[in-house]
C-alpha cells in the first residue's frame, strides 16, 4: 500500500476509535477491535498479544485488559506522521474536488466512499463501523471515519446537494451508497497529468465524414451558428448554448463536427458509455457533463456535445415536485452556467422543458435532407469506400430517404455483396424501413415521363412551364383541377423538374387524422417540410382539406381549412393542389391560388399520339369513338397490355373502353338507390 494511502488508513482507524461524542480513544466495540488486530501489518502496528478467537466481532466493548495489550498499536497511529506526497488516487480526488468546486467536507465523503469501493483494509474497516458487506457506505460508517456530525453526512447525502447532483455518488438502497462509475473511472486512472485524465475521459474526438456543403439545406441558420460558435470559443464567453434538433438521421451530430473542424474547435462529446462500453446512466451523464464542463473550463478552443440531451433533462420540468426528476433550478443553471460553447442534441426538444429551451442561445432544426444533399452524400461515401457508381445509380440512391449513416452501412453492404448499386438501395430501404415502421416507396419501373403535348387543358401546359422556369419565382401556388387520369399531379411533378427543385407530395389522407387539432399539425409539417428542403409541395385530394366552410359542422373542419389557407398564403416556395372536385373548394382559397389550370380530356389528335408512343402502333378508328380519354387511362392499359401480352389494336381500343366505363362506375355513388 501506498505510504499516504497507509497513513489515511491509520488517520481512519484513530478517529474510529475517538468514538462521536467525546473525541477521546476508547475501548472499542468488539467487531473494530479484531480489524485493529488483524490489521496490524498492514497499519504498521505491533500486533497485539491477544488470542483473535476472543473477539466476537460483536457490538459488545471489549474488556478493559484486552484493550491494554492494543496500547502499542494505538500510540502508533497517534504518532503516525503525514506523509509529504499525496498519492495518485489522491491527487486525481484532488483534482476532481478542484473542478466540480466541491468543499473540504464533501471531498472527505467521497474520499472514503471511493476507497471503500477500492481499499480491502477500509472496506474492512468502514464494515466494522457499522457499514455494509457490499463495500458501500452509510452515514454511520462515514462519521465513524471522518468525525463529522452523522446529521451534517446525511444533508450532504440528500439528493439535492451536490454528491448527488452531480452524480458522483449513487443511492443504493436509501440510506447506502457508492461512487458512480464515472468518479470509479478517475480513481482507477493510472495518471493525475490533468490533460491525460481529460484525454482519457473524453476521448478522442472523431473526424467529420460529411462537408460543410452538404449542409446547405439548413441556410442561414447553418451560417449563424459558425459566426456565434467561433466567436464564443476564441472570446471564451460563458453560457452559449446550441439546441440541434430534428427526426433521427438528419444529421445533427456529424454537423456540429463538421463545424467543429470548420471552426478550429474540439469537440467534447460528454458521456457517451459508461466504463464498459454500455449505456451510461443519467447520474453518470450528468457526473460526465459536469467534469466534462470544468474540463472545457480550463481548456482553449473547446466545444462541449451532449448528444440525446433529453436523456438529462426528462422530468426536471414538471410541475409537480413528486414527478420531478432532480433539481429544477440546479439543471437550469447547469445550463446558464456552461464555462464554454455546449451544444445540446436531441429527436425531442419538448422533452427538454420550456425553462431549459429558453436557456438556449439559437435553436436550429434539423429537417429531413433533400433530394441534392442525399446524391452528394452517397457519391462521398462510395469514394470513402471505394466503391464506383454510375450517375444513373447515384440519381436512383439520391431518391431513397435514408441517414448517412444508414447510406454508409448499404454502401458497404453492397460493396460485400458484389458491388452492385440495386444492392445499395436494397439494404438502405429495408433500414429505413425498420427505423419508420412502414414501406419506403420506390420509383415505378416503365414510368412514363409527362409529355404536356398529350394533356389538355385551358393553359398551354409547356409554354406556362418554360415561362416559369425563366423568371426564377419560387413564390408560385397552383391549382390543377379536372378529370381524374388528366395529369394534374404529373404537371405538377413536372414542373417542380423544370424549376430545379425535388417533389415533396402529400395526399390528403397524409394529413388528416381523428385526433383534434393533429390535421393543422400534419398540414403545417408538409408545408414546413417543403420549405426546410426547398422542395415544390404537391397536396392531392385538397377538397378533403379545402371544403367550403360554410358547410362545416364541427369546429375542427374549420380550423383545418384556415391552417391551409394560412400556409398557402405564406408559402415561399411552389405548391400545388390537384382535385377533382373544384365546385367543393372554399371560396377564399380562390385568391390563394396565382394559377388555376383546369385539365380536361385529350383531344382526338393527342389520343391518337398516346396510342402510338403507348402501344408502337397507328390507333384505329374505334379510338376515335371514345370520349372522356386521358393520359392516365393509357398508362394502365399499356402495362395492363404488357401483362397479357396483348398488340392487337382492335384489342387495345376494347381495354381502353374497359378503363372508361370502369373510371365511370367508380364515380357513382356508394349505396342502394329507392325507386
Amino acid at each position: 500500500m501506498d505510504k499516504y494511502e497507509k497513513n489515511l488508513v491509520r488517520k481512519y482507524a484513530l478517529q474510529a476509535l475517538r468514538g462521536a461524542t467525546s473525541g477521546r480513544v476508547t475501548r472499542p466495540q468488539s467487531s473494530l477491535a479484531a480489524w485493529l488486530h488483524a490489521s496490524a501489518d498492514v497499519l504498521g502496528c505491533p500486533e497485539p498479544d491477544v488470542d483473535p478467537e476472543t473477539f466476537d466481532r460483536s457490538t459488545r466493548r471489549i474488556d478493559p485488559d484486552t484493550w491494554a495489550k492494543f496500547a502499542p498499536a494505538v500510540a502508533t497511529l497517534r504518532c503516525a506522521a503525514n506523509a509529504s506526497l499525496e498519492s495518485g488516487l489522491q491527487r486525481r480526488l484532488l483534482w476532481l474536488r478542484e473542478a466540480l468546486s466541491l468543499s473540504e467536507f464533501e471531498a472527505d465523503l467521497l474520499g472514503v466512499a471511493v476507497r471503500v469501493a477500492l481499499s480491502r483494509p477500509v472496506r474492512l474497516l468502514a464494515l466494522a463501523c457499522g457499514g455494509c458487506c457490499a463495500g458501500e457506505v452509510n452515514p454511520e460508517c462515514l462519521r465513524a471515519l471522518t468525525g463529522y456530525d452523522v446529521r451534517t453526512i446525511e444533508r450532504a447525502l440528500a439528493p439535492g446537494q451536490p454528491l448527488r447532483l452531480l452524480g458522483l455518488l449513487d443511492d443504493s438502497h436509501g440510506v447506502e451508497f457508492r461512487p458512480s462509475a464515472t468518479v470509479m473511472r478517475i480513481a482507477r486512472m493510472s495518471t493525475a497529468d490533468p490533460e491525460r485524465l481529460r484525454a482519457t475521459l473524453v476521448g478522442k474526438p472523431r473526424a467529420a465524414e460529411l462537408d460543410w456543403t452538404d449542409f446547405d439545406h439548413l441556410g442561414e441558420m447553418a451560417e449563424l451558428a459558425e459566426r456565434l460558435l467561433s466567436s464564443a470559443v476564441r472570446k471564451r464567453v460563458t453560457g452559449v448554448n446550441l439546441l440541434l434538433y430534428g427526426a433521427p438521421g438528419t444529421g445533427k451530430t456529424e454537423f456540429i463536427r463538421t463545424l467543429a473542424e470548420r471552426i478550429g474547435a474540439t469537440p467534447m462529446f460528454v458521456g457517451e458509455v459508461d466504463d464498459n462500453s454500455g449505456e451510461p446512466t443519467r447520474a453518470e451523464r450528468i457526473a460526465a457533463f459536469a467534469i466534462c464542463q470544468a474540463l472545457a473550463g480550463r481548456a482553449t478552443g473547446t466545444l462541449l456535445v451532449v448528444d440525446e440531451a433529453d436523456d438529462i433533462f426528462t422530468g426536471v420540468d414538471e410541475d409537480d415536485a413528486g414527478s420531478r426528476r432532480g433539481s429544477k433550478v440546479f439543471m437550469n443553471r447547469l445550463v446558464e452556467k456552461t464555462p464554454a460553447p455546449t451544444v445540446w442534441i436531441t429527436n425531442n426538444r419538448s422533452r427538454l422543458g420550456e425553462a431549459v429551451l429558453r436557456r438556449m442561445s439559437l435553436a436550429i432544426r434539423f429537417p429531413e435532407p433533400g433530394r441534392v444533399v442525399r446524391r452528394r452524400v452517397v457519391e462521398r461515401i462510395a469514394a470513402r469506400r471505394k466503391l464506383r457508381l454510375s450517375a444513373a445509380a447515384l440519381e436512383v440512391l439520391s431518391e431513397v430517404k435514408a441517414s448517412p449513416a444508414v447510406m454508409d452501412s448499404a454502401v458497404r453492404v453492397a460493396k460485400l455483396a458484389g458491388g452492385a448499386s440495386a444492392d445499395i438501395e436494397r439494404a438502405a430501404r429495408s433500414v429505413a424501413q425498420a427505423i419508420e415502421g412502414a414501406p419506403t416507396p420506390r420509383p415505378l419501373a416503365g414510368a412514363v415521363p409527362f409529355d404536356p403535348a398529350l394533356s389538355a387543358a385551358d393553359h398551354d401546359l409547356a409554354a406556362l412551364a418554360e415561362r416559369l422556369s425563366e423568371r426564377g419565382e419560387m413564390a408560385l401556388s397552383f391549382c390543377l383541377h379536372g378529370l381524374p387520369g388528366t395529369g394534374k399531379s404529373a404537371y405538377a411533378r413536372f414542373l417542380a423538374g423544370r424549376l430545379g427543385l425535388e417533389v415533396v407530395e402529400k395526399r390528403a389522407s397524409d394529413l388528416l387524422s381523428m385526433w383534434v387539432g393533429e390535421s393543422e399539425k400534419n398540414i403545417a409539417g408538409a408545408f414546413q417540410e417543403a420549405a426546410d428542403r426547398r422542395a415544390m409541395l404537391v397536396l392531392d385530394e385538397a377538397d378533403s382539406l379545402l371544403r367550403d366552410r360554410s358547410g362545416a359542422r364541427q369546429s375542427w373542419e374549420v380550423t383545418q381549412v384556415n391552417e391551409m389557407l394560412t400556409w398557402m398564403e405564406r408559402h415561399p416556395y411552389p405548391f400545388a393542389c390537384t382535385t377533382n372536385l373544384m365546385e367543393s373548394l372554399d371560396p377564399a382559397t380562390s385568391r390563394r391560388f396565382l394559377f388555376k389550370i383546369q385539365f380536361m380530356p385529350m383531344r382526338p389528335d393527342q389520343a391518337r399520339e398516346a396510342f402510338r408512343r403507348s402501344f408502337g402502333a397507328e390507333a384505329p378508328d374505334g379510338l376515335a369513338g371514345l370520349d372522356n380519354l386521358a393520359p392516365g387511362d393509357f398508362a394502365v392499359v399499356a402495362r395492363k397490355a404488357r401483362l397479357m401480352g396483348e398488340v392487337n389494336p382492335a384489342a387495345l381500343v376494347k381495354l381502353l373502353e374497359e378503363e372508361l366505363a370502369a373510371k365511370a362506375d367508380s364515380r357513382r355513388p356508394i349505396g342502394f338507390r329507392w325507386e
